[in-house]
């Protein structure tokens, strides 16, 4: 009996049954990037790492999908901001896929209105497909009646890094605050039983 108690101490934690997420098998490094923040400050792998992010990827002309994904998300951080088991808060982190009319300055009016804590973040088109293609997070031009106006599509997918900086979750379409909120609690005691 002592053994078999022995035994199950050693075993390493069961991943968590999720209502929404999606944890990955194992966590994916992210080779590093350089984008800019929405107060124009350069924005690495290293901004990623010392607290969880959830991150969504879009634009600001978005008609619809952005906005409402934004507006969930932050649903999510007031659930999250109610929790006393909680030292820190993730970081919201909105990556603009628009840099050509996304500037840091309409990056910050834009977050700010969904989440005073957003943080803002897009680059040059290469360095945007640095982060993005290691993500899987799919976006191009779509047709409009000028260059100032078109559409992007994108992926809606919400990422989840942990503290480390890796992509370690994802939370998927239809978006629901409530069980993204309490998935991303067991994706974390999970994470802090792990390491």
């Amino acid at each position: 009996m002592f053994a078999a108690a022995l035994l199950s101490a050693c075993e390493p934690p069961q991943p968590p049954h999720l209502q929404q997420g999606t944890l990955l098998p194992s966590a994916k490094p992210v080779a590093d990037f350089n984008l800019i923040d929405d107060k124009g400050e350069s924005f690495t792998l290293k901004d990623l790492q010392g607290r969880w992010t959830f991150a969504f990827f879009g634009y600001t002309h978005c008609p619809d999908v952005c906005p409402t994904s934004l507006s969930m998300l932050a649903k999510v951080m007031a659930r999250l901001r109610q929790e006393e088991n909680l030292p820190s808060l993730p970081r919201g982190l909105f990556v603009s896929v628009d840099p050509a009319r996304d500037t840091p300055a309409t990056l910050a009016n834009y977050v700010k209105y969904f989440d005073a804590d957003f943080v803002g973040v897009t680059g040059k088109s290469q360095q945007l497909h640095t982060l993005t293609r290691q993500l899987g997070i799919l976006y191009a031009k779509s047709g409009g009646d000028s260059a100032d106006d078109y559409l992007i599509d994108h992926s809606a997918a919400i990422i989840l890094f942990d503290p480390r900086g890796r992509f370690y979750a994802l939370f998927n379409v239809p978006h629901d605050p409530d069980k993204i909120a309490s998935d991303f609690m067991l994706i974390r005691n999970y994470y802090e039983a792990s390491e």
